[in-house]
């Protein structure tokens, strides 16, 4: 179980725009109490299931926009938004082949006689 302290820490941290240093002073701790948390295995465990539930409640949002993007005026914009949709649905784009490597010509056998020798 960690504490309400180590709890905001985890929240400024994933919030990514301050520093070590920053964070300690905010939650008026030691800046190696700090680094002490973030190797503690309840901090960790604290840490990815606070990424995991933040990152699970954005979602819908994420694809929200996603989807409107599809209708971008900017054709670039429109493109990357569906091949990352496709890609996350697991759509794995068709491999593209030279149609002229390693084709071997047909040949074709002229086997039927000729008309004089078919009456004989």
């Amino acid at each position: 179980m960690i504490t309400k302290n180590q709890q905001k820490a985890i929240e400024l941290m994933f919030e990514g725009n301050l520093s070590q240093k920053e964070i300690s002073a905010q939650l008026k701790i030691h800046p190696t109490t700090l680094s002490r948390w973030k190797r503690d295995k309840g901090f960790i465990e604290a840490m990815r299931l606070y990424t995991n539930e933040t990152i699970s409640r954005s979602t819908p949002k994420a694809m929200s926009t996603m989807l409107k993007l599809l209708n971008a005026r900017s054709e670039l914009v429109r493109y990357n938004a569906a091949k990352d949709l496709l890609d996350r649905a697991g759509f794995i784009p068709t491999q593209k082949h030279d149609i002229n490597a390693n084709v071997n010509p047909i040949q074709i056998l002229d086997d039927v006689p000729p008309e004089s020798d078919r009456d004989g």
